[in-house]
């Protein structure tokens, strides 16, 4: 075999598990890339600009202070202004010697189905000044509150309303993405999107929730597929301890907090907001992580129910 042969795709798994081969020794083969190990590891968020939906509160919010202190540029986006400037002020507050202009908020009302593509467009050209300086990385962590219909009493209107900020908005940011205008579609940029633990393993009575994640799941597989080599991905949070998650907790009581938080993990704890913003970070960095899923749970899905106990956050 010549000595210079270039690696190919087929044959980097020969490199990896037949090192001894005289063919297939690192010394004697010259790979294609141009990356060198020998270097300092790069911080690949610093001056990346980053947009998130739901970058207002919980986990949107969380992801954003996280990418400011790795030195990005952030625009957040919620469904009004107002609390919009609210909280780009507060982040501008956490990191009083960036510049203000790195950290910005737009609002963008995504459960306007009949103008949520025309919104959607819109928060673009702004945060792009009209495509002239492209975001990296797109994160999607926007809800809203639609109810628990439940199996006996769901109508067609409550079994769909979940799909239209959880499946239908993220699908239309991907239309919008797909273009090229606002984002370069190459493996330096990413969009990640938000599932859940309920998917998997649903609470008794959050069978259409556990539906309308498993379809964003669907989702992120056939967008990685459609818009490589751009980078499409899921995080997928278990119980975390959002500004949502406390007013539920504040109704039960500290006690009853403290067993849900034991019930439904193995740490014995609710993940926080800066936990699960390093899922997110980790996807954008990665450059090598496409149509994957990340799950940041305490180990929920490994829990063992007691015999007879049902357990449910609801």
């Amino acid at each position: 075999m010549d000595s210079t042969k270039v690696i190919k795709s087929n044959t980097i798994e020969s490199l990896l598990f037949f090192p001894n081969e005289p063919e297939f020794k690192a010394s004697n083969v010259k790979s294609s890339s141009t990356t060198t190990l020998l270097m300092a590891h790069p911080n690949r968020l610093a001056n990346a600009h980053v947009l998130i939906f739901g970058g207002t509160s919980g986990i949107g919010f969380g992801v954003a202070n996280m990418a400011l202190s790795y030195g990005a540029r952030v625009t957040i986006s919620g469904s009004g202004q107002p609390k919009v400037d609210q909280k780009v002020e507060k982040l501008r507050s956490f990191y009083p010697d960036i510049p203000v202009s790195n950290i910005a908020g737009f609002a963008c009302d995504l459960r306007d189905k009949e103008n949520m593509e025309a919104n959607i467009t819109a928060l673009f050209e702004k945060a792009t000044e009209g495509g002239k300086t492209k975001i990296d990385h797109v994160v999607f962590t926007a809800g809203d509150p639609v109810g628990l219909p439940q199996v006996k009493e769901v109508t067609v209107e409550s079994a769909l309303a979940g799909f239209t900020v959880r499946f239908v908005a993220p699908a239309l940011i991907a239309k919008v993405l797909s273009t090229g205008k606002y984002v370069s579609l190459t493996a330096d940029s990413s969009f990640t999107l938000t599932g859940g633990t309920n998917t998997y393993r649903p609470f008794p009575g959050w069978t259409y929730p556990a539906a309308w994640m498993g379809a964003v799941d669907g989702l992120v597989k056939g967008l990685a597929n459609d818009m490589q080599p751009f980078r499409v991905n899921l995080v997928i949070p278990g119980a975390i301890q959002t500004e949502l998650l406390q007013g539920m907790l504040d109704k039960i009581g500290d006690e009853a907090a403290k067993k849900m938080a034991r019930d439904n993990s193995l740490t014995n704890s609710f993940g926080q907001p800066e936990d699960i913003a390093e899922a997110y970070g980790y996807l954008m960095r990665d450059r090598f992580a496409s149509g994957s899923f990340v799950t940041c749970d305490g180990g929920r899905l490994l829990v063992t129910p007691s015999p007879g106990e049902t357990k449910s956050l609801g």
